[in-house]
């Protein structure tokens, strides 16, 4: 317990309390809707306070509201602000007391996050984070429930080499020599230049192609996939294709139209949707809007002033010297303020975004979102909508998006008026600091109870948590090793690979990682070939071609992704967190009175998740009183104690999911016995 001294009264962190993931001290908790009531409370023990205030940041100004006194509770009301041209808000308290002589001392939140219970501090404090989003924003509902699988198209499977063999010849017909199909499957990609190059360059190909994704959706269907994320599949110079050449073709190698069309048709019989890649920041330089090397019949950006598409981008001085983003040539950067490029990206009849909607796709991945401006965002999730009310918008953001600054602005795409999701990166790296023993069970449910109380819950329960991507080293690979790809040359993550105990520390670590995903709110996302082990660091060696590494290991993920769409409290149940003895983590998705969290009816459910990921055994009680009638709820006191309240006229029983295993209560308790870097699953049933 730490103390602060305020001349010579000494205040400690229980004499002044304030946790604002609890309804006793913010109610309500979480992001709120513009315009909603809000009321805050802060506990007082052993302390005489003569004056209290809310400090409240917005924008640049702090309104202080004056707190009144209710027993031991300092107590305010604050009506959040209504929606305005910009949408949601973030804002941000603190508390200012004074003490008995005049002392004045501050209560703000604990780092890392701005939220949960926070402490006493002699100045300014950091504050606690309030998210206001817009009133109107919903998330489609099937996105609520999905169970997602990303994959790179190139690397995932063939499906015809006739075609593939002649959609090569056409890259090379238009003088982009260097496109070359390997002949074997499993070579390791080309990884650094050419003879005869100066620089690597993406551009070996392995054959996977839209056939061969249609030929495998009922082996996505058997795990329980409901969603197929593509990288990039319009024409482009490369094996990646996030360097455009055309909008709305498909790349040759890939297929056609036609092809594409029976993708999507077939896999909504399936029950499987499928969103998009969509690289809007810039094209290729070698594409039909900038025609660097005139390989297409268009008059391109690069080649005249007098092109439809020159002002789409920024010269300083035509054609040689533009903005080029991050730095690389081939990648010209795009004006999205420019009334031609939204009219052809987002707005128009025609648009890019609207002719692959009205093909069939659920949606667009946005790349590098941030580098969108928000009023742009905005556009296509107008757009998007317009065509397809339930289409689906994530944005590629790589941190906490309700928070995110960049280009000198406050971005506002997480407040409900642009994104509907974004990629959960901050997830995947807490996750494996946790599963690696860098943080422990208590640290980690305060990350997960952050993002549960920052994110719009529309957004929340549509975040998409993944493990493993494109951008980043497969998860067995991190788990199983010790490396710091970062810092590697890619002739030495090429010949990186993992000792037989490194590869099999890291599939148990990794089922660990899966329960986590696909027992939270949120959309697991599997990266191709990690339900069956698939090792790599980073590009090219993260976009190998699908293999069996660990072929057993798809029984977990298939299992995990079948239970999830039977128990749909799973994907929008009530959830909860808690950490046993600072070790084992807990997570339980549950229904209240026969409801989801969004209020729609649902069969009264509760799984419990444990994860132990120590190298010992931990013995776990669990403490389940009574409480109302015919409902089965949650709660946990300061200690960590898990209750389970239920009907005192009903048994209850816990059920092992993974095993014939049930444990009945003794008296409301339940014990648990985990082995090491174990996981266990039950359904709570009367």
């Amino acid at each position: 317990m730490a103390s602060v001294f305020f001349g010579s009264v000494e205040i400690s962190d229980t004499s002044i309390i304030h946790d604002s993931t609890k309804e006793v001290f913010r109610n309500p908790p979480g992001a709120l809707r513009c315009g909603t009531v809000v009321h805050f409370a802060v506990e007082i023990t052993g302390l005489c306070v003569e004056h209290a205030s809310l400090c409240m940041l917005k924008g640049d100004t702090v309104d202080r509201i004056t707190m009144e006194s209710a027993g031991n509770l300092l107590c305010a009301r604050y009506t959040v602000p209504s929606c305005v041209d910009g949408g949601g808000i973030v804002l941000w308290y603190w508390f200012e007391l004074v003490v008995l002589g005049g002392a004045v001392c501050y209560y703000g939140a604990e780092p890392p996050y701005p939220s949960g219970l926070g402490r006493v501090y002699q100045s300014q404090p950091p504050a606690f984070q309030l998210t206001v989003y817009d009133r109107e924003f919903k998330t489609p509902d099937w996105a609520k429930s999905a169970i997602m699988y990303q994959i790179f198209p190139d690397r995932f499977c063939m499906g015809d080499l006739e075609n593939v063999s002649a959609g090569v010849k056409y890259h090379q017909s238009l003088g982009r020599l260097d496109i070359e199909l390997h002949e074997n499957w499993n070579d390791i990609p080309v990884y650094k230049a050419k003879e005869g190059q100066l620089n690597y360059t993406p551009t070996d190909i392995f054959g996977g192609d839209i056939e061969g994704i249609r030929q495998r959706l009922p082996y996505l269907k058997s795990l329980g996939i409901t969603l197929i994320y593509l990288n990039p599949v319009f024409e482009a110079a490369s094996n990646h294709r996030y360097n455009t050449g055309d909008y709305l073709k498909i790349d040759p190698i890939l297929g056609d139209e036609k092809a594409f069309n029976r993708l999507v048709n077939d896999a909504r019989e399936l029950g499987i949707r499928i969103i998009l890649d969509g690289v809007f920041s810039h094209t290729g330089d070698d594409s039909l809007y900038f025609n660097r090397y005139g390989r297409y019949e268009s008059l391109g950006a690069y080649q005249s002033k007098d092109s439809p598409y020159f002002c789409w981008f920024r010269f300083d001085d035509h054609p040689a010297r533009y903005a080029r983003w991050w730095g690389f040539e081939s990648l010209p950067e795009v004006d999205e303020h420019d009334p031609g490029w939204q009219e052809y990206v987002i707005s128009g009849p025609q648009s890019v975004i609207r002719q692959w909607l009205s093909a069939g796709v659920a949606g667009y991945r946005l790349d590098v979102a941030d580098e969108l401006p928000d009023k742009v965002i905005e556009l296509i999730r107008t757009a998007a909508k317009e065509a397809d009310p339930e289409a689906f918008v994530l944005g590629e953001v790589w941190e906490d998006a309700t928070t995110k600054f960049s280009y000198g602005r406050q971005r506002t795409y997480a407040l409900g008026r642009g994104l509907d999701s974004v990629m959960n990166y901050p997830f995947l790296n807490s996750t494996v600091e946790f599963l690696k023993g860098k943080c422990d069970a208590r640290q980690y449910q305060r990350f997960l109870l952050h993002q549960q109380h920052a994110y719009p819950a529309p957004m929340y329960y549509t975040l998409m948590n993944l493990l493993s991507s494109h951008d980043v080293c497969r998860v067995r690979s991190i788990l199983g090793g010790n490396y710091d790809a970062s810092q590697m040359p890619r002739e030495q993550q090429a010949l990186a690979q993992l000792a037989e105990d490194e590869f099999l520390l890291g599939g148990l670590r990794q089922r660990l990682a899966a329960a986590i995903q696909y027992s939270l709110p949120g959309i697991p996302a599997v990266y191709y070939g990690d339900e069956v082990g698939m090792t790599g660091l980073l590009d090219p060696f993260n976009r190998r071609t699908w293999r069996e590494e660990d072929p057993a290991m798809v029984d977990w993920y298939r299992w995990l992704g079948n239970l999830r769409r039977q128990r749909p409290v799973m994907s929008t149940g009530f959830a909860r967190f808690f950490a046993t003895n600072g070790k084992v983590l807990g997570i339980l998705r549950h229904t209240v009175r026969g409801c989801d969290f969004f209020g729609n009816k649902m069969d009264s459910d509760a799984v419990l998740t444990l994860v132990n990921p120590t190298d010992e055994a931990q013995r776990i009680v669990l403490d389940m009183p009574e409480c109302d009638k015919g409902t089965v709820r949650f709660c946990h006191d300061d200690k960590g104690t898990v209750r389970f309240c239920h009907n005192p006229e009903d048994s209850l029983v816990a059920a092992s999911l993974l095993s014939d295993s049930e444990i009945l209560l003794d008296n409301g308790l339940m014990e648990v016995n985990m082995l090491p870097c174990s996981v266990e699953i039950f359904g709570v049933e009367r």
